[in-house]
């Protein structure tokens, strides 16, 4: 079984990460985790300037990421990591259609900012077109 995990790094991410957790070790899932940077550069923004942006978003997603990682790996969870750039649940969809999810675990609410973000809508549109089953935790 193959788990997809959307994180943002908000506290509905965590307990979706959690519970995916639980369900790996209980059926001896794969994990994969993903989180998607939003793509802020606009037309007003020169093209070194939005190389920098997006640069800055993946350090911190992978920085976050790896720790997120470190904590599966103590509980003997290995995990793969996945960051991309875009609209969230359209990336989130796709990926789950590219690694053969079985199921995607993805918080209710996530962080809102300029940072990263999975809005309430973004778990609405995954469950709406997912290619596989979704588990939304609260």
């Amino acid at each position: 079984m193959k788990i997809l995990v959307a994180h943002d790094g908000s506290a509905h991410a965590d307990k979706a990460l959690q519970e995916a957790s639980r369900m790996a070790e209980k059926m001896g899932a794969e994990i994969t985790i993903m989180t998607v940077a939003p793509d802020l550069c606009l037309t007003e923004v020169s093209d070194s300037e939005c190389k920098f942006i997006t640069e800055s978003l993946f350090s911190e997603a992978e920085s976050s990421m790896k720790k997120v990682t470190d904590e599966l790996a103590t509980k003997g969870i290995k995990a793969e990591i996945v960051i991309k750039d875009g609209h969230p649940a359209e990336k989130i969809i796709d990926t789950a259609k590219e690694i053969g999810a079985d199921l995607i675990v993805v918080g209710s609410h996530g962080r809102h900012g300029a940072n990263r973000f999975f809005l309430g809508s973004v778990s609405a549109k995954i469950v709406e077109h997912a290619p596989c089953h979704v588990l939304v935790i609260k």
